[in-house]
């Protein structure tokens, strides 16, 4: 009965734990750096072609990120997943924002946007 109790602690926070393959199955070929309650932060091969959008937003949460260490990384892309952000993406519960220009705190460096339509 004690071994148990205490494993039920343990199984328990397992059991609370969210799955992210959903969010690691939008970005393969990329690496997952940081995991918070708040995002999901990806580091890709970069994409030319995305870097030339304009910007419309931010990241959500900045984490323990350097983003000026991010912007300065011209071989990858650095993609937030915002959890629990139902701002733009109708009936999905969070953004992709693709930082796509230099972070400046007073104005606009990433584009947002959904990508629901590649989750199943």
């Amino acid at each position: 009965m004690k071994k148990l109790l205490l494993i039920l602690p343990v199984i328990a926070l397992a059991a609370c734990g969210q799955d992210y393959n959903k969010y690691d199955s939008i970005f393969e070929g990329c690496e997952r750096i940081e995991t918070t309650e708040l995002h999901l932060v990806y580091k890709c091969p970069v994409d030319e072609i995305t870097k030339t959008f304009q910007p419309n937003g931010k990241f959500i949460s900045n984490g323990n990120l350097n983003l000026e260490e991010l912007y300065a990384d011209t071989e990858h892309t650095y993609e937030e997943v915002a959890l629990n952000d139902t701002c733009c993406c109708h009936g999905k519960d969070f953004t992709i924002r693709t930082m796509v220009a230099k972070p400046v705190a007073d104005e606009n460096w990433a584009v947002i946007g959904c990508y629901a339509e590649r989750l199943n």
